[in-house]
Parts: C-alpha cells; structure tokens; sequence
C-alpha cells in the first residue's frame, strides 16, 4: 500500500509571529552577527523567506568578509540558537490557523506527517515550542536545516525518514516559490499557504497545485485532492 506523506514548511507556512517584522528568526540573526562581528543590520536586503539556517548564515559570513567555514557556520548558528530562545520568552511564534487540528485530520486520513524546513532542528523545535506546537510535530520526522543547505536534499531527506522502504506519495505545504521548486525537484506534489495576495501571487507563479489561506480544513482537502 503506498504511503501519503505531506512535508510542511515551518516560517510562513505552520508559523508567524507577534508584531511587525522582522521577526524572531531574523532579529536573532541579527544579533548573532553583531555579537560574534560587529555587523549591525546584517540582513538588511537578504531574502531570509525560503532560506535555510546554514545557507544564511554562509550568506551573513560573506557580508562581514569572514571565512565560511563549517567551523565558523556552526558559531553563527550557535549563537543565533541562543539569541532564538531568550527573543521567543517575550515575543511569541504563533500558528498559521488551526495546525494541530489540520495535522491531526492528516494522520486520521491516513497520512504520515513530518516536516520539510531550512531551521536546523534545534531552531524548529524552538519555534514549534513558543507557538504551543511541541506535540504537533515528531522532530524525528522530516528533514532539517541540519541536514542539507539545498532545499531539494531537504525534502528528499524529510521524505526518506518518513517513509522508510516504503513506496510514498509526496506532497510539500510550504508558503513560497522555494517550496514550490524544492517539491518539484523531487517529483512532490505541492501545496501553498498563502497568508496575503503577494504570497498567493508568488505561488501560482511557481506552480502550485493548489493554494489555501491557512492551515485548516481547507488545506487538508487540498492536499487529498
């Protein structure tokens, strides 16, 4: 029997945030890169949607002319975990519509769900915790930041741990074009979250299959389409 396994995206997609951007992932980047370099408004013009935590920071390292070294990526890292959780006591993640539920009618259907993320898997976890998700997500399901910098290695990672020897039927959920090519690169059928037109726009231009406003009911009718 094959197997439905549905990835989703976390910034975006599962999460936003309290207030007005930048938001907590950003901010701690921020302040990893002033801490350990001087840099101040390091992401300033850097597209962060869609990134992947190493990748950004490699990215973050070449602005501040330092060598980017695995060494030196995991000492961004570090100290932007860190920044992550002391900005997340005082300022909230919070779901994309009702997540728990949708995930919960996912598995009720049949559908083994994990997670397809840029975070590296201290960061998702992080994430998931301040928006009460901890018990949405298996962390052990899904591919992460950690793994991989190419969004397409990611997926396919999230897709293996998922679904083991088993045939699967693939399905990404993710809020940007990204998403969009990182599914398609591995023959995943994709799905978008889209919180506002522009994001709606940007994924109808990349080929999503189909396009919900949150994660909900909708969203898993989409995805069994």
């Amino acid at each position: 029997m094959t197997t439905l396994v549905v990835l989703f995206d976390l910034d975006g997609t599962v999460l936003t945030f309290d207030g007005a951007p930048p938001g907590p992932g950003r901010t701690a980047l921020e302040r990893a890169m002033q801490e350990l370099y001087g840099l101040a408004r390091a992401t300033d013009g850097l597209r962060v949607a869609g990134g992947t935590d190493r990748g950004l920071a490699r990215a973050l390292l070449g602005r501040a002319g330092a060598i980017a070294d695995d060494a030196a990526i995991d000492r961004v890292i570090r100290s932007y975990l860190r920044h992550l959780a002391e900005g997340t006591i005082e300022r909230h993640y919070r779901p994309v519509g009702d997540v728990a539920g949708a995930v919960t009618r996912l598995r009720e259907r049949g559908a083994v769900v994990g997670i397809a993320t840029g975070n590296v898997r201290e960061g998702a976890r992080i994430k998931l915790g301040s928006a009460g998700l901890h018990e949405t997500f298996d962390l052990a399901l899904g591919g992460f930041g950690d793994d991989a910098e190419a969004r397409a290695d990611i997926v396919r990672i999230g897709a293996q741990r998922c679904a083991a020897s088993r045939p699967a039927r693939l399905v990404v959920v993710g809020d940007t074009e990204r998403d969009v090519h990182a599914g398609r690169a591995v023959g995943a059928r994709v799905v978008g979250v889209a919180s506002n037109d522009t994001a709606r726009k940007e994924l109808a231009a990349a080929g999503a299959d189909a396009i919900a406003d949150a994660c909900d009911e909708a969203l898993v009718d989409a995805i069994f389409a």
